[in-house]
């Protein structure tokens, strides 16, 4: 085996045995099912009804009656009086309702009774009141009532019209449970042609996406409203719930339920004896109010034509009356909505089901994605893992959307999905690794000492772009220097002082990386700036001067700022110049860094310092101009200048907006007074200078520019200079 091959198998039990462990930790969380995985099953689903939601089936036997705002408008603030629930069975009796289910609660006498209103003295003879819950038991004599019973930590025992029996063992330890429950009083539960649960269980994040069939008080079995309005309605004697235990399914040792068997009709059930909601995209959309039952007639044909023949169930619809749910689809609707929409899910027998083999066949799934995908990956074959992977992501996501919406089988992709990310993803990672190994180096070598977005540019080929032995190249360069530093911060805490100087380099780095700068350095209050390497920039001088003008505008940003919090404005200095300079990989070998050094990079910050003398804000040498300007700018000559450490003298320019106030009097007021000036006419270009002192512009400090010559026009007076001068000035100081 020769040196090379060695990392192949290496990288290859290493990609085997991250696979494996992967796998079978996903294995382990399908098994023991945290609430992350219960929530990730619950939003998969979710989303599948979402993208789908149930459409309102006219012709289902199901009819929503909620007492709404307008029924409270009409007959007053809840709890009515019984008496009105008596005229609104009638009133369902005579429209042809088959059976009424009350997704309300009666735990206690009629405020309105006669002994109420005899103990609080409104009335002399309770015998001469009508009973309200007498009369409410009547009416139930018109048609089939169910009335709702609920869960409770104290209360009755369940004392049932019909009982719930079941195959095989008890299954009480599966399904939910409660220590009593709170029943209607005596003479209307003696009436009612049933009793059904109301209670329901959301799941963590509030949501109800089940609705319990059959729940367990002690050892009784109490049926749901929806069952018991079924069985009222089919005139079936009981219920029978059918177990794992007593259908030879697998549950896993544990007796759980499968199916809820109401007259004809069979309820597929989950295993805690809820059955799964497929709510519709407009569950209110057929309700009717109340308020118009009540004031209807027989005679009404419109309103006959939605009750006659359908099983009704009446609830609270008004927000106040806090029976409020929120569904799977993102939605708040009435509580007794979600037990009309679970009726007529059950009489269409449109059932969504997680069968009981569904959790072996995704564990099986897991270790099969898990295994084919670290068997393609294990020779860094990238790209057939890759084909594998999205094969394997359309298997499990495509089939679990066909079991979903063709079969209404519930089969949950996210764990076996997972897997196949969870897997490939080191996978990949560890193939990359063995393979590319030396230029992973190099990059990690790199990502120490440069910024990330570079590092993305020259991954490509790095040796040409960051030069490590170093290039000689054209270059751009910029200094940037922060002025009235003392004068701003000296009322300023230290942390507030930070902060100003954080979000001035902020302010200009940004104004610079949006011109195509490289950021070389920040030094205190100054950052050092070039354009033109490491990737290579044609028009680098015009990127500079434009990133002059971006500077600017920045500063001007964050002084009105300053400004607003009643701090004097800072200045700025800007020199840029335009040369040949040495840039590459500079430093210690522990410490390196890309920049550029050179003549023409000292010019820059020469140039930098020359604004104060001249009191403009950009100084710019011959160089960067020699190929133009951009748009709208006009370079101004400021002088002929040996700056310090050179002894050859540069013209020396500023960078103004042609357009800025006082422009065209200061570029023809300088040019003229230099003219003076390079004449040795010391008048006239003492003069000239006065009266450029007096020119006001934005961008100038005229009296600054003109003090620099006057100085120098009076020591040429009595030192005249000699008989070849060009008008160079040797400046003394690095400004």
């Amino acid at each position: 085996m020769t040196e090379k091959a060695r990392p192949r198998p290496r990288a290859g039990r290493l990609v085997l045995g991250c696979g494996l462990v992967i796998t079978l930790a996903m294995v382990v969380l399908h098994l023991w099912q945290p609430l992350p995985v219960e929530r990730l099953r619950a939003a998969i689903f979710d989303s599948y009804q979402r993208a789908a939601p149930t459409a309102p089936d006219p012709l289902t036997p199901v009819a929503l009656v909620l007492i709404d705002e307008a029924s409270l408008a009409a007959h007053g603030q809840w709890p009515w009086s019984r008496v009105v629930l008596a005229e609104l069975t009638h009133r369902l009796a005579d429209l042809g309702a088959v059976a009424v289910g009350y997704d309300i609660l009666f735990p206690e006498p009629d405020r309105f009774a006669p002994d109420a209103l005899a103990r609080l003295g409104l009335i002399a003879d309770p015998a001469s009141v009508p009973d309200p819950d007498t009369a409410f038991a009547q009416a139930m004599a018109r048609l089939p009532v169910v009335l709702a019973v609920a869960g409770a930590p104290e209360g009755r025992a369940p004392d049932l019209p019909a009982g719930v029996a079941h195959t095989g063992q008890h299954p009480g330890g599966a399904l939910l449970r409660f220590p009593a429950l709170v029943q209607p009083v005596a003479p209307l539960r003696a009436r009612a042609a049933g009793l059904g649960l109301i209670s329901t269980a959301p799941g963590p994040d509030g949501v109800t996406r089940s609705l319990p069939m059959v729940a367990a008080v002690d050892d009784v079995l109490v049926p749901a409203l929806v069952a018991e309005l079924l069985r009222v309605a089919q005139g079936a004697g009981g219920h029978i719930l059918r177990t794992s235990e007593g259908s030879g399914m697998v549950s896993g040792g544990r007796v759980q339920a499968v199916a809820l068997r109401t007259g004809a009709v069979e309820i597929p059930l989950q295993g805690d004896g809820q059955m799964r909601l497929k709510p519709g995209s407009d569950a209110l959309s057929r309700a009717i109010s109340v308020a118009d039952v009540l004031a209807a007639t027989p005679e009404d044909a419109a309103l006959a034509a939605q009750l006659s023949g359908r099983i009704v169930l009446v609830g609270a619809g008004a927000s106040g009356l806090m029976d409020m749910a929120v569904t799977s689809l993102g939605q708040t609707v009435p509580g007794v909505a979600l037990h009309a929409e679970a009726l007529g899910q059950i009489i269409a027998g449109d059932f969504l089901t997680r069968p009981d083999w569904a959790a072996g066949l995704e564990v099986a799934l897991i270790l099969l994605a898990g295994l084919v995908l670290t068997v393609a990956l294990r020779r860094n074959h990238a790209r057939a893992g890759l084909v594998v992977g999205v094969g394997l992501l359309a298997v499990l996501i495509g089939g679990s959307l066909w079991a979903y919406f063709a079969r209404g089988l519930m089969l949950d992709p996210g764990l076996p999905a997972l897997t196949v990310v969870a897997v490939y993803l080191p996978g990949l990672t560890l193939g990359y690794l063995a393979t590319e190994r030396a230029r992973r180096a190099v990059e990690a070598r790199f990502a120490n000492f440069l910024p990330p977005d570079l590092i993305a540019r020259i991954a490509a080929d790095p040796e040409r772009a960051l030069t490590p032995g170093g290039a000689e190249r054209e270059l751009s360069v910029m200094f940037v220097d922060m002025r009235n530093f003392t004068g701003v911060t000296e009322h300023l805490a230290p942390t507030e002082v930070v902060d100003l100087v954080n979000g001035f380099l902020t302010s200009v780095t940004e104004a610079l990386v949006s011109e195509g700068a490289t950021i070389d350095k920040f030094m205190g209050d100054a950052v050092m700036a070039f354009w033109n390497a490491p990737i290579e920039v044609p028009d680098h001088a015009l990127r500079a001067l434009a990133g002059i003008r971006a500077v600017e505008r920045a500063v001007h940003d964050s002084n009105a700022a300053l400004e607003a919090a009643g701090l004097p404005p800072l200045g700025i200095g800007i020199g840029v110049n335009t040369g040949r300079a040495f840039v590459g990989l500079m430093g210690s070998r522990s410490r390196l860094s890309y920049t550029c050094i050179g003549d023409s990079v000292t010019l820059a910050a020469r140039l930098e310092g020359l604004t104060r003398m001249y009191g403009v804000t950009n100084c710019v040498g011959a160089g960067a101009i020699a190929q133009g300007v951009p748009d709208g700018l006009m370079a101004v000559a400021l002088d002929h200048v040996a700056v310090k450490g050179r002894s050859e003298a540069v013209p020396v320019f500023t960078l103004q907006d042609r357009g800025a106030a006082g422009f065209a009097a200061f570029a023809d007021g300088l040019e003229q007074a230099r003219s003076a000036y390079l004449a040795c006419d010391w008048d006239r270009a003492e003069a000239a200078f006065r009266a450029l002192a007096g020119v006001e512009t934005c961008f100038c400090d005229t009296a600054v520019l003109a003090e620099s010559y006057l100085g120098r026009i009076s020591g040429y007076r009595d030192s005249p200079p000699p008989h070849d001068w060009d008008g160079a000035f040797r400046a003394t100081q690095k400004r």
